[in-house]
């Protein structure tokens, strides 16, 4: 993979090598168990993000890939 399209972030699972559902899940199950085993209350939100491609501002999209130091040709493409 190329250094322009490495985030940072070591919570995001989706769209990253090595990472999968199945860990976001053992981390969703894991931290339910943790906190109801100890008597707290647990609040999940979810986010169906299907559509957020289409709403992105892609100007700015791709001044960032180009700022990461993408090739003109894959930001082009």
């Amino acid at each position: 993979m190329t250094a322009f399209l490495i985030t940072s972030d070591s919570l995001q699972y989706g769209f990253k090598k090595n990472s999968s559902c199945t860990q976001a899940l053992f981390t969703v199950n894991e931290s339910v168990r943790y906190f109801t085993e100890r008597g707290s209350k647990v609040y999940c939100a979810f986010l169906d993000a299907t559509k957020a491609f289409i709403k992105v501002l892609h100007n700015g999209m791709y001044k960032k890939l180009l700022d990461r130091g993408a090739p003109d040709t894959v930001v082009r493409l």
